[in-house]
């Protein structure tokens, strides 16, 4: 076992007192600021760490949402039938006190089987503002969509075309098999720049270099 004051290089007993260098081998005890390639290693440490933390918080959501979404539809009885447009609503990107950011959000009011309905634009059209979205839908202007009577609020109305819960399934069987090359390559890249800089760390010739 070594003794503490021991020099690691060739083992010359320093006594009880710490010294800056080993007389014997040369050895310098004295901490050096990290070189050039070390910093470079730390900032692309830093950068993959933070990408692999936001790409899995990314695709996890996107996954949970599709997969709820679509067992919401699932089963749900629906028909296709008109939505009359009365008028529309458009909210620009919002950024709240403290840095996260929400919307845009655009919707339409309109008349559905005689009964006022709220439907959700945006996955149909990303207009810049309210302006181009009243130019893309005038009042009166009718859109085929599926109506759902048993559910609430934006989620009875949705466009004619996939049916929602084979468009959601979709979306999530999609979501789950690009995930993991994705968050696995990141996270394989960041693991052995860790590794890496742990052996420049243990290597003072290289650290030092």
């Amino acid at each position: 076992m070594r003794a503490p004051n021991e020099c690691p290089r060739c083992g010359l007993d320093l006594g009880r007192y710490i010294e800056t260098h080993c007389p014997q081998c040369g050895l310098n005890f004295a901490a050096k600021p990290p070189t050039a390639g070390i910093l470079l290693i730390d900032w692309m440490i830093g950068i993959c760490g933070t990408f692999f933390v936001l790409s899995s918080v990314g695709w996890f959501a996107l996954y949970m949402n599709s997969s709820s979404r679509a067992e919401l539809y699932e089963g749900a009885p629906y028909h296709a039938t008109t939505f009359r447009v009365i008028s529309v609503q458009y909210t620009p990107v919002t950024v709240g006190i403290d840095g996260a950011s929400s919307g845009p959000f655009a919707s339409a009011v309109g008349i559905v089987e005689g009964q006022r309905e709220t439907m959700d634009l945006l996955p149909y059209v990303y207009p810049r503002d309210r302006l181009e979205l009243m130019q893309r839908f005038p009042e009166g202007t009718v859109i085929s969509v599926y109506l759902f009577p048993t559910l609430r609020g934006e989620n009875r109305i949705q466009r004619v075309g996939l049916p929602p819960a084979q468009k959601y399934q979709q979306q999530a069987t999609w979501a789950s098999n690009r995930a993991l090359p994705v968050v696995g390559g990141i996270g394989m890249l960041t693991a052995l720049l860790v590794l890496g800089r742990f052996l420049v760390s243990r290597n003072p010739t290289v650290a030092n270099c």
